[in-house]
């Protein structure tokens, strides 16, 4: 057991988002030469704010809706060498097509209730909930709301398989893509 109660305060509170949480903004004189991205915290209100305001800019994706990656300030890419971040929202009764990719996504809803479709099985989720899609599966997600928007959180190799050249994509092409229910 360590002898203090609390962990010692070595640097301000908040001291990454203050440095390097300006959009597009990069601080002066502050230089970042490690692989994975000075922003330690990437707050909930500018990302929802942001993909709001995207929002009123774009019909989004036919199959994710409306999305944003997540960046590094000091480099402009993923926020890990190997792993990539994003969020996306789904507007109020927004239901996305069927697609398919490499590369494996972990979700959590961090708003609002709705469901995926995954390789034909359906899974209900609402906020807080955590769900995988693997690689290669047909997914496709609906906002079960049609008055609030939902957003999901993401964490993925893209990375991964776009520097090794890897990375492919597929819609699904019958039924207007979406898929039919299994059982």
């Amino acid at each position: 057991m360590h002898p203090d109660l609390n962990q010692a305060v070595t640097h301000p509170v908040d001291d990454s988002t203050a440095a390097w949480g300006g959009v597009a903004l990069r601080p002066y004189g502050e230089t970042w030469n490690k692989p994975y991205s000075p922003l330690f915290k990437y707050e909930w209100e500018p990302t929802y704010e942001a993909l709001r305001r995207y929002a009123a800019t774009t019909d989004g994706s036919p199959y994710d809706g409306v999305l944003m990656n997540y960046t590094n300030p000091a480099t402009g890419g993923p926020v890990m060498a190997t792993m990539g971040a994003s969020m996306q929202m789904l507007r109020p009764g927004e239901k996305t097509k069927a697609h398919r990719h490499t590369g494996s996504f972990l979700y959590q809803v961090a708003k609002g209730k709705g469901y995926s479709i995954i390789n034909g099985r359906r899974y209900d989720w609402q906020e807080r909930d955590i769900f995988c899609v693997p690689s290669w599966a047909f997914h496709e997600h609906a906002n079960a709301s049609d008055s609030d928007d939902a957003c999901l959180f993401c964490f993925n190799d893209l990375p991964v398989m776009h520097a090794l050249k890897l990375y492919r994509e597929e819609a699904l092409a019958e039924n207007d893509g979406h898929q039919p229910l299994i059982g």
